[in-house]
């Protein structure tokens, strides 16, 4: 089942962002595109109560994978990045496909995206530029992260990591974040509600119509809304 990273009005914007990110960390390899995808919507979700991509991330031995970008490797998101072996053992590298450039990565931004989630967005790349495999290893599996949180809260799945088993079906809770009574639950699921809902009108929708029906979505309210006016999903 795909995510809602992969819906419609998602998997462009994301398109979008994977470039973004392969233009700004020139050669990033897969797994640490992978960590920084996770950790920006990890931070969105503290911010705001609703994560950037919208995309499931699993319990894999590396860390918290979404395997729809995992999926690069094969062909996945084709239309705006590659990712091909690099030098390094089974590390593969990402970078722009030849079907986007610069400018059009520049236009999709300030389409897709509002200026508060591209101004976190860049302060997140400054940091993450910089970043070793081991500071990524520390900031997704420390003890109290989500990824240990999962592992321990589904026990039963027996999850022991070898050579032969790498991967779950496990799939990280945001909602772990929060205490019971956190405003930002409602927030969440406000956020939720609105991207489920289009997914249904994007999958029943007829393109012989001349008008169609769409919702707006979280991000596109807080880029479209007026600058004084506080919006209800923040």
């Amino acid at each position: 089942m795909k995510s809602l990273g992969m819906m419609t009005v998602n998997k462009t914007r994301n398109g979008i962002l994977l470039a973004h990110i392969a233009n700004s960390i020139p050669g990033v390899h897969l797994s640490k595109l992978m960590a920084i995808l996770y950790l920006t919507d990890e931070h969105f979700m503290k911010l705001r109560g609703f994560p950037l991509t919208w995309f499931d991330y699993y319990v894999w031995v590396e860390g918290p994978v979404a395997p729809e970008v995992y999926g690069i490797r094969s062909g996945e998101f084709n239309e705006f990045v590659s990712a091909s072996l690099g030098s390094g053992e089974d590390q593969f590298e990402c970078v722009l496909t030849s079907r986007i450039d610069e400018c059009q990565i520049q236009k999709g931004l300030k389409r897709d995206f509002s200026r508060r989630e591209l101004a976190e967005l860049d302060k997140l790349l400054g940091t993450f530029v910089s970043y070793s495999d081991q500071e990524f290893d520390r900031q997704i599996r420390h003890k109290d992260s989500l990824w240990h949180k999962a592992i321990a809260n589904h026990t039963s799945h027996n999850l022991v990591f070898d050579e032969d088993c790498a991967r779950s079906e496990v799939r990280i809770d945001f909602m772990d974040l929060f205490s019971d009574d956190d405003s930002r639950i409602e927030t969440y699921q406000d956020a939720l509600w609105t991207m489920q809902l289009q997914e249904q009108i994007e999958a029943t929708a007829n393109p012989q119509h001349k008008i169609q029906l769409r919702v707006v979505t979280p991000s596109e309210w807080e880029q479209y809304s007026n600058p004084i006016h506080m919006p209800v999903i923040p």
